[in-house]
């Protein structure tokens, strides 16, 4: 017999959970504030029940629904360690966009050490890897380093460039073909000043973009890749 998963909460996170769900044929019960019904009404049925609200509602949640400590309680925060809950954190970076079911079992999942993800969902087959409770500040900001911010970079570079007639096609295979090269030969993707050294149209860049508040995170990338070398 299949088990039954809960889920509460009706963001990003848990329409991707569900579409996985979906794609595997697992029965789930989805609980948010819209339903106009209590947790219990909902999820008491569950043996796992997933807790997929904002990080500083998790635990307030949890406490305020006392049958939920009966529960195996699960989160998706990449940065939280909570006492009675596991962490489970998807290793990519989920958009509006659903996914396939290949997509979908390629994602790794950062789990705590002694908690494997095969304990969590059995019925997962996807890869792990496991990061210790006192390590997760730096894994969840390494992964908003990596993911998130370059995002701010081609949205602000793409509404630049298309003042020049560029379009955000263009832009966006402009910026894909510098992802490519980084999946290609990390070490030597970067291209243009910075990766030659040269100081005087990093500085020139930095002067054109004036007040610009882009200017300062130009000028602190090209010093931090300056420290790193």
């Amino acid at each position: 017999m299949k088990r039954l998963y809960g889920i509460a909460g009706d963001g990003r996170a848990s329409r991707h959970l569900r579409r996985y769900f979906r794609l595997l044929g697992l029965p789930y019960k989805l609980w948010h504030r819209r339903l106009g019904k209590t947790p219990g009404a909902v999820l008491a049925p569950c043996s796992t029940v997933f807790v997929l609200l904002p990080d500083a509602a998790i635990l307030p949640f949890i406490n305020s629904n006392p049958f939920l400590r009966k529960k195996t309680l699960v989160h998706f925060s990449g940065s939280l360690t909570l006492p009675g809950v596991r962490a489970m954190h998807p290793f990519r970076p989920l958009s509006g966009r659903l996914l396939d079911l290949a997509a979908y079992r390629a994602i790794p999942f950062a789990v705590e050490p002694g908690f494997p993800l095969k304990r969590l969902v059995p019925e997962f087959g996807n890869p792990s890897f496991a990061v210790r409770p006192e390590d997760k500040p730096l894994y969840h900001a390494l992964c908003v380093l990596g993911a998130n911010l370059p995002v701010l970079l081609w949205s602000r570079a793409a509404a630049g460039l298309s003042a020049f007639g560029v379009s955000r096609a263009a832009a966006g295979d402009y910026f894909r073909s510098s992802l490519d090269n980084f999946a290609a030969d990390p070490e030597r993707a970067l291209t243009g000043p910075i990766a030659r050294g040269d100081r005087a149209t990093v500085a020139a860049n930095i002067k054109a973009l004036g007040r610009d508040p882009y200017a300062g995170v130009y000028k602190a990338f090209a010093g931090a890749y300056k420290r790193k070398k």
